[in-house]
């Protein structure tokens, strides 16, 4: 293998640095509790009625249990280090984020409409828009980004989005939100790239 391509932490220590983060959150959870939940936690009333907007943020932060946190960050690890390496790691930060924060607006929305109020928790929104911002690569590079083919990906984010939209617990609304945020995120980040300089495919 060509030393070239091999990938250090440095190349991604913007994806280490969130999963730090979400682990020490859980932490927080874990011996704090609901107090970290009642506090930090997506909630539209909370949001709207009493303008605590930072929940938006927080709540991509906090998990449910062990299982919730581990299968999102072995998600986050994956697509981080593929994603951050290929668009920098400004371009991850503002990505991840906005998708969280896009995820976050989209599921409180989604609660004022339907008239039902729920507390909601975790990074998979900014997860889903990983995976729409790899779609975006995946178009970009003829249909193969690395590993992933578009047929893979589409694949998978049907399966994904199926398995949420039957199961009660799941914030599927964050997971469409976060998804749609991610491939317009990703599409104009695109398109910079390719005004400021050309965009070569990688072969």
């Amino acid at each position: 293998m060509n030393e070239e391509n091999v990938l250090t932490w440095r190349d991604y220590y913007v994806t280490l640095l969130i999963l730090f983060a979400n682990i020490i959150g859980f932490i927080l959870c874990t011996q704090m509790g609901e107090v970290v939940y009642n506090v930090g936690s997506m909630n539209a009333e909370k949001i709207l009625a009493d303008g605590q907007y930072y929940r938006l943020l927080s709540s991509m932060f906090l998990h449910a249990d062990i299982g919730h946190i581990v299968s999102n960050m072995i998600f986050l690890a994956g697509l981080g280090q593929m994603i951050e390496h290929a668009i920098g790691h400004a371009g991850f930060a503002v990505l991840y984020l906005l998708s969280g924060l896009g995820a976050g607006i989209c599921s409180m929305f989604y609660s004022v409409i339907t008239g039902e109020l729920y507390n909601s928790v975790g990074a998979s929104g900014a997860v889903f828009g990983l995976i729409g911002a790899l779609f975006i690569l995946v178009v970009v590079h003829n249909g193969t980004f690395g590993s992933v083919s578009i047929g893979r990906l589409v694949f998978a984010v049907a399966y994904m989005i199926y398995t949420g939209a039957n199961s009660e617990s799941v914030d599927n609304a964050a997971h469409v939100g976060g998804l749609v945020c991610g491939i317009l995120i990703m599409a104009v980040m695109n398109v910079i790239m390719v005004f400021r300089k050309p965009y070569h495919v990688q072969k």
